[in-house]
């Protein structure tokens, strides 16, 4: 148990690896001024030991797509933890609507907010909305393309769901992988995270369609150790570069990755490519929304 302590502290730590190399440079400035030599030892240890565990991630990085008028269907995708407590529910939820999207993912939709699910659904597909089981750990899903082989796979007693669905394309079909984590505020969360976070390997090899894409906020960085990877999947960080969904104030939200965390993700297969990612600030939730637009290659 010790060693499982210590190693959780040093997993929630080392999600901050960038702010660390940020704070160690920024105290090499004092040991320049006192000795070139001793500081600039120093800034190149600090940048050498970010780099040997950040090249892997860069080294398979996939360019992000541009806009092609011979591309087959774009899907619009926006995802957004809308957190379980907003008080502006209404007007984040009004303000995502507005892009106008084909597929929203929604995380920490409370259920009692149902009545405003309903609502802005309109006549578009949706799930989440059950009467016994609604939103399962909080996810809500709305699609202009309907939404077929629904299975709630109960990884963990309580609060362990992840949600597995084919939406169905006009010519071909995608095959969605959601899941929301517990944020580790303690051993026994963190534990259940990664728990979760190790299903969505074997989930990968029962999916039928070739084109997958696997959503939701995995509360960890793409350097964690516990990070989902699968061979066939590449994270849109690696498409996107570098980008922050979370901060610890919304007033840090204009230093993007300078003072956030990329904890909210989505992982698409190779038959998929991202393009005009971006994220949007949500009135009442400390995550920003993913938005992006995906298309299905052949």
């Amino acid at each position: 148990m010790a060693f499982s302590s210590d190693y959780y502290l040093f997993d929630l730590l080392s999600n901050f690896q960038l702010h660390f190399l940020l704070l160690a440079l920024f105290l090499s400035i004092p040991l320049l001024l006192k000795s070139v030599k001793i500081g600039a030892i120093s800034a190149a240890v600090s940048i050498l030991l970010f780099a040997s565990n950040h090249l892997w991630l860069f080294s398979k990085a996939q360019p992000l797509e541009t806009e092609s008028l011979n591309e087959p269907l774009k899907l619009h995708i926006v995802q957004a933890n809308l957190s379980y407590f907003n008080p502006v529910l209404r007007t984040a939820v009004e303000e995502l609507n507005s892009l106008n999207a084909d597929l929203y993912l929604f995380y920490e939709f409370n259920q009692e907010q149902k009545p405003l699910f309903l609502e802005i659904t309109g006549k578009r597909y949706k799930f989440g909305d059950g009467d016994y089981d609604g939103f399962p750990d909080g996810m809500g899903v709305i699609s202009k393309y309907p939404l077929i082989n629904i299975k709630k796979h109960k990884i963990l007693p309580r609060k362990g769901t992840v949600i597995t669905l084919t939406l169905q394309l006009p010519k071909q079909n995608l095959d969605l992988i959601l899941l929301h984590p517990p944020s580790p505020r303690n051993l026994d969360k963190w534990q259940k995270r990664n728990v979760l976070l190790s299903s969505v390997q074997p989930l990968v090899e029962f999916t039928k369609s070739k084109h997958v894409l696997v959503a939701g906020d995995f509360n960890t960085t793409p350097w964690s150790n516990h990070f989902p990877r699968h061979h066939l999947l590449t994270p849109c960080y690696q498409q996107t570069g570098m980008y922050a969904s979370w901060h610890a104030h919304k007033y840090l939200h204009p230093y993007g990755w300078l003072t956030g965390l990329p904890i909210d993700h989505c992982l698409t297969s190779n038959s998929i490519k991202v393009t005009q990612f971006k994220t949007h600030s949500l009135p009442g939730s400390d995550h920003l929304a993913l938005d992006y637009k995906i298309s299905l290659t052949d």
